[in-house]
């Protein structure tokens, strides 16, 4: 095969590669595994400054680089699922790149296009190319080196000129940074020492000039190390050389019967992890396992020509850590082993091609050209309907909040969207909750939400104009206090999304019904200390800081035993800006003058993204001392600033009407 052939071929291959891994690339899987989170949220880390050799994750450590990297494509693209993924889209398609070339230069064009080919339809690659991880980084790191190492110690196929100061300047800097990125980078050091050193006792000599230029790699690769070094030295606990095998016992998986696994989890029996793969799909197919195996035997035939001993000696090097782990096969720690996997299988159809007379050539390349196609095939089923479509990868991948949240992307700009989560409303700093995993998987940002605890408290957004409110947690709607649980029952659920996650609901006349009526249904009264003393108070009530009190609903007119439970329910309205710390506070008082005899201080909307119009129920619990004394109790509410628990005054017109209202009474007996 010329080499203008074989880089059209190339070109072509390439975009086959790039459309496999492009097609539904924001939703394809679904959302995000639980692996993939704590990269990002150490990403997030390193966006907000904390840049750190080792992250301390409390069992284990994790190298920074490939986080930075992250941090810094998230910068400029975005995050959300697009975002996150943009890197390992990138890396995938550099490392396809890399292998091609690779090939290309020590085995020809044939092997070059035969590897490519391999790669570019494979499901793993593909996957891996959507993953946020961190072994995204390893393939390419792999070819490079081998590239590097292949064009400075002068083992082309095609020998060329010494090499000049860059290459061994790029291979000592790809050697320096790899430390960086995962432990195994100890492992690929190893195989290029190693390699230098089969090729300085190899017949043919290297110059003085080759060797001088070679301790200038390793010199380069030491100082760019030396952060690392020091601090392994300081946190030997987080190093990557303590963590190669950290989680392998011998017990649990003697190494004989680990080694047959990944044997197997290559060609028959794959990776069970729905994270990885369609449980149990093979890495390859029968086909391109025997190729891969002729391919494996030629190069042991000519182990001693630097071009094959390399791949033996990498081969052989990296081969613990993907087998040696506590569960094989597992695809990730198998990944370093794929540009290798894919030269061997150039290997076993060059060598078939040139075994057979020239007359049935044209015969095997319509062969391989049917291999492709039925792998393209192959993949594109398992990845685009079978893979998704497994109840496993759905939990894997947390799929029905990352549906959720592609929904947001389409649907939060032209309607206004209420999200339910009880942790949000108060703190909504790093919580593992549905609700945070959604919005980690959005992409867009640019949408204000409004954000609930639905079990006791609800946004009306604009009055109660049509709107939706998104139920990360489907516990949710079934968790509802009943009370609000029957305004929601006004709305339609939607039936193309997962069970019990979306309400379409506008309600903005029978929320209008329903705070008329509380003028006269349920009376509110000023507080017997303030200015003009007690009386009634008309609804609606406003107070300071842009909040309107528009109305309550009467609970139980029974009397309360002691230890029971006061029950209030409160309707406001935001007519502008609201303290970002507000609070609402409920007193059982026995007498105004005197402190309260219970009490609770809460808020279940988050104030910080209210806006005007917006109309919310506040339900509030008040739980009676067991030893409260009978009698007659009044119930008061009002408003505070959390920051520096200052109440908000109670407006009559332009005149302060204390900082408080009245509810009525209740009895205790």
């Amino acid at each position: 095969m010329s080499s203008r052939v074989g880089y059209a071929l190339a070109v072509v291959l390439l975009l086959v590669g790039a459309v496999l891994r492009i097609v539904n690339f924001a939703t394809l899987p679904a959302g995000l595994n639980n692996a993939e989170i704590m990269d990002i949220r150490i990403s997030e880390r390193v966006r907000q400054g904390s840049i750190e050799v080792f992250y301390d994750l409390g069992h284990t450590g994790r190298e920074g680089l490939y986080h930075t990297m992250q941090a810094v494509v998230t910068a400029v693209v975005g995050n959300g699922t697009l975002g996150y993924r943009m890197l390992s889209l990138w890396l995938g398609m550099l490392t396809l790149a890399a292998v091609y070339a690779l090939a290309q230069r020590l085995f020809g064009a044939l092997v070059g296009v035969a590897a490519l080919a391999l790669l570019s339809s494979n499901m793993w690659m593909i996957i891996l190319s959507r993953q946020v991880a961190r072994e995204t980084v390893l393939p390419l790191l792999i070819a490079l080196l081998l590239l590097m190492l292949a064009r400075t110690l002068s083992i082309y196929r095609i020998h060329s000129r010494l090499a000049d100061n860059t290459a061994f300047a790029l291979l000592g800097g790809l050697l320096g940074i790899g430390f960086y990125i995962h432990p195994d980078h100890f492992l690929i050091v190893l195989f290029c020492m190693i390699i230098i050193i089969f090729r300085l006792t190899a017949p043919q000599r290297l110059s003085r000039q080759t060797i001088s230029y070679l301790l200038f790699s390793l010199l380069v690769m030491i100082i760019i190390a030396m952060p690392y070094l020091i601090s392994s030295i300081r946190l030997p606990n987080l190093s990557g050389a303590s963590r190669i095998f950290e989680n392998y016992t011998l017990e649990g998986n003697p190494p004989f019967r680990a080694l047959l696994d990944l044997l197997g989890g290559i060609f028959f029996m794959g990776d069970a992890n729905a994270a990885h793969n369609l449980p149990g799909r093979p890495l390859i197919d029968l086909v391109s396992g025997l190729l891969v195996l002729i391919g494996l035997l030629m190069t042991i035939r000519h182990w001693r020509q630097g071009r094959y001993a390399i791949l033996l000696i990498a081969s052989l090097a990296l081969l613990p850590t993907t087998f040696l782990t506590p569960q094989s096969p597992n695809f990730l720690t198998l990944t370093p082993l794929l540009p290798l996997l894919a030269m061997y299988f150039g290997l076993g159809v060059r060598t078939l091609y040139l075994s057979i007379i020239p007359r049935a050539r044209p015969v095997l390349l319509l062969g391989g050209l049917a291999l492709l196609v039925f792998n393209l095939y192959w993949v594109s089923s398992d990845l685009l309907v079978r893979w998704p479509a497994q109840p496993e990868t759905e939990i894997a991948y947390h799929a029905r909040v990352g549906r959720l949240a592609s929904y947001l992307d389409q649907t939060a700009a032209d309607m206004p969207t209420l999200i339910c989560d009880s942790q949000r409303p108060l703190y909504a700093g790093d919580v593992f909750s549905s609700t945070n995993l959604m919005l980690l998987m959005r992409n867009r940002k640019d949408v204000d939400l409004h954000f609930a605890d639905c079990g006791t408290g609800m946004v009306f957004i604009d009055g109660g104009s049509r709107q939706q409110v998104i139920m990360p947690d489907p516990e949710t709607l079934n968790g509802m206090q009943p009370y609000l649980k029957a305004w929601m029952d006004r709305g339609t659920l939607s039936a193309d999304m997962p069970t019990n996650s979306v309400i379409l609901l506008e309600v903005a006349q029978p929320l209008a019904d329903t705070v008329g009526r509380f003028t006269t249904t349920a009376p509110a009264g000023y507080a017997p200390d303030a200015p003009g003393g007690a009386g009634l108070a008309e609804t609606p009530v406003r107070f300071g800081g842009n909040i309107t009190f528009l109305g309550y609903e009467r609970g139980s007119a029974a009397p309360f035993p002691p230890g029971g439970i006061v029950t209030t329910i409160t309707y406001w309205r935001v007519d502008g800006a609201v303290p970002p710390d507000l609070r609402l506070f409920t007193h059982v008082l026995a007498d105004p003058a005197t402190a309260p005899a219970a009490q609770n201080d809460t808020i279940s909307v988050d104030v910080r993204q209210l806006e005007s119009r917006d109309v919310f129920i506040q339900i509030v619990f008040v739980p009676l001392p067991v030893a409260i004394p009978p009698g007659q109790y009044g119930i008061s509410i009002g408003a505070y600033t959390a920051a520096n628990n200052v109440r908000l005054p109670v407006m009559d017109g332009d005149q302060m009407r204390g900082d408080r209202l009245f509810l009525g009474q209740i009895e205790v007996q």
